[in-house]
């Protein structure tokens, strides 16, 4: 009994030790690059059809961009076309990006991450014509209700009297109000 208690200690012990001088191997979908933000056109309309896509993309020339994003090959991970929606639902973008797989959502585009990513407030499974489950970003063309939901939260962005320039005024005001009086206390 004192043996395997013993026993039981010292392998719990050696595996600690063994797991910590392992090195950390570092998995990640990294599709993030900086890369993708010196093409980035917001557009009215997007393609949404495989010919007026194709012809896009050739417009576009993604493939010629070198880039050098987390050490991925750079024959096998080239930049891509796509025309998704911004981050706000509210325009859409042509950008060249790393395709991913989005899982059931709008493909959008991040322009603070630099990357394709799901939009997950809107899940375009239950539109007409639905969306997949998985689907490829540079196919985001298939699914046009995710662009005429965009279109229709720009148009009413621009019924709202209250601008994005007028709430940027308020905004900074609300901030220099706030450093006056910290500094006043």
């Amino acid at each position: 009994m004192i043996f395997t208690d013993n026993v039981e200690k010292w392998s719990t012990s050696i595996c600690f030790a063994v797991l910590t001088m392992i090195p950390q191997v570092h998995v990640s979908a990294y599709t993030q690059c900086e890369y993708s933000l010196l093409k980035v056109n917001y557009v009215r309309d997007c393609p949404t059809d495989a010919v007026s896509w194709n012809k896009a993309a050739e417009r576009m020339d993604c493939q010629s961009i070198k880039q050098n994003c987390s050490g991925l090959n750079p024959q096998q991970h080239v930049f891509q076309y796509h025309c998704v929606v911004n981050g706000w639902m509210n325009a859409t973008l042509e950008v060249c990006a790393f395709n991913r797989s989005i899982l059931g959502y709008c493909a959008e585009f991040n322009t603070r991450g630099a990357m394709i990513q799901d939009h997950y407030a809107t899940d375009c499974t239950n539109h007409e014509p639905p969306c997949p489950s998985n689907y490829n970003s540079a196919e985001a063309y298939k699914y046009p209700t995710c662009y005429n939901m965009a279109r229709q939260n720009r148009l009413i962005s621009q019924e709202n009297p209250v601008s994005s320039t007028a709430r940027l005024v308020e905004n900074t005001a609300m901030m220099f109000a706030s450093i006056i009086f910290g500094v006043l206390i």
